[in-house]
This record gives structure tokens, sequence and C-alpha cells, in this order.
């Protein structure tokens, strides 16, 4: 099985910055239970709130990131009002190897 890992970014519309902050991690709970999901993590810029948000999600395979999609359908009208603008398709990742060390997986 090949770990898949996908970058989200998400720029928050004026003062909803919190807001999404809030339903991404209401939607952690049910990401962190999907057996076939490694790794969800949300991160912001150090010195600038008004830059997108980074969403980084890392998988079993395909077919499990494909799963995960499923899922969020549903929930894009709750996530959509709070972005200043539809997000860009995800980044999908593969891991390349750089010598076998357990630090370069989300699996370790």
């Amino acid at each position: 099985m090949a770990t898949v890992v996908f970058i989200h970014r998400l720029q928050p519309a004026d003062g909803k910055r919190d807001a999404l902050i809030g339903l991404l991690r209401e939607f952690a709970d049910s990401i962190n239970a999907d057996p076939e999901c490694l790794h969800y993590s949300v991160h912001e810029p150090i010195d600038d709130e008004a830059t997108p948000l980074t969403v980084i999600q890392a998988h079993t395979s395909a077919a499990g990131f494909e799963k995960h999609g499923e899922w969020m359908a549903p929930n894009i009208p709750r996530l959509v009002p709070l972005l200043a603008s539809a997000p860009d398709p995800p980044v999908l990742l593969r891991s390349v190897s750089l010598g076998g060390d357990p630090k370069e997986s989300f699996s370790a």
C-alpha cells in the first residue's frame, strides 16, 4: 500500500477564520476515526493571518483518499460560506524515499 498525502489550501472569508478553524476541528473527529486516515492536521502561517490555512492529510491509499472525498461531499455546503473563494484542487503527493528513515513516513 502506498501512502497518499494531500495538501489543501483554504482561504478564510473576511471575519470567518475562527469559524473555519472550528469547522475543520469538528471534521477532525470523523476524519481521525477513519482507519484509512493516517494523519490530519491544519496549519496557519506564523506571521500572517491573512494568508490561507494549509490542511495536510495522509491516507493509506488513493482509494482511502477517494473515500474521504465521498465523506466530504455532503459537508461542502457547510465549508463554502466560510471561504473567500473556492479552493484549488488538492495537491496529491506520494513519498520519495531518501534512505529509509522512519521519519520519512506518516505511517511510522
